[in-house]
């Protein structure tokens, strides 16, 4: 009977570890945020606020002065921190994951995966929620999204400790309009 209790305590202890395996918690540590083609829109703020010890939360807002009609394109690369160069910068390397989503497309049936994986991340936090066209916004945002509920949202995804990053650049007749650069710590798998 002894034994039958050892082998249990093993395989608890084992599902135990294999579930904190999958549980992500990160850290938002800056965010960049640039618009490339002033005439159709401006960075009206892009910040990362501390909330507390282990908690904040990032926030940014770009002002549309064109209303972005069609052929509205979003790229996005996941990066993990590399070694640093020889003038100290830091080598961003692509991390898995590197896409072009057609937003219009998108929007009426979220046909990409990791897209719809990406925008579940902002899910209730932005404007970005709508097909094409956006001629009424007068900005897009992502306003006040924790770092602990992103972390809710990662639950699964195979990302050691680290630093990465996530660069996306919008674009508009093949044009791009907007960069953003989110970057964070994976503090615990």
């Amino acid at each position: 009977m002894g034994n039958l209790a050892g082998k249990l305590f093993g395989l608890l202890l084992c599902l135990q570890c294999l579930t904190e395996l999958h549980g992500v918690l990160i850290r938002f540590t800056n965010m960049t945020c640039e618009s490339k083609d002033l005439s159709m829109g401006t960075v009206e703020y892009c910040e990362v606020n501390t909330l507390g010890r282990t908690k904040n939360s990032i926030r940014l807002r770009y002002t549309l002065l064109k209303p972005l009609f069609k052929d509205i394109w979003f790229h996005f690369q996941l990066m993990t921190k590399g070694t640093e160069s020889l003038d100290g910068a830091l080598n961003w390397q692509p991390f898995l994951y590197a896409m072009d989503v057609d937003m219009c497309r998108f929007w009426k049936n979220r046909y990409n995966y990791l897209a719809r994986k990406v925008f579940e991340l902002i899910e209730g936090f932005s404007n970005l929620n709508h097909s094409c066209p956006y001629s009424k916004e007068k900005f897009i945002a992502i306003d006040d999204i924790t770092n602990t509920h992103v972390s809710s949202k990662l639950h699964g995804m195979p990302m050691a400790k680290g630093f990465y990053s996530l660069f996306t650049k919008w674009s508009t007749a093949n044009v791009t309009r907007v960069q953003t650069n989110f970057y964070f710590e994976v503090l615990s798998v």
